[in-house]
């Protein structure tokens, strides 16, 4: 059974940094994942028609292919 939360790692600021992952179930069938960032919540994005997109926070549009990329290849383990 896949659990809702989990562990990725991106590159930010110049360095690999874990970033905590939380599904939240959506009713329309497209989760939305919840990031978090040494305990704090910096973003949250979800995936339409194949893209990642950003429903709110302050990573830059590489940062959230890079951290959906990652989401991707957990979610697939």
């Amino acid at each position: 059974m896949q659990t809702n939360n989990f562990s990725v790692s991106l590159q930010k600021n110049g360095e690999v940094q874990a970033i905590n992952v939380e599904i939240d179930s959506s009713t329309d069938d497209a989760d939305t994942y919840v990031c978090y960032l040494n305990g704090n919540r910096i973003t949250q994005i979800r995936k339409d028609s194949n893209v990642w997109k950003q429903l709110w926070g302050e990573l830059d549009d590489s940062e959230v292919k890079e951290l959906g990329d990652h989401i991707d290849e957990a979610l697939t383990k």
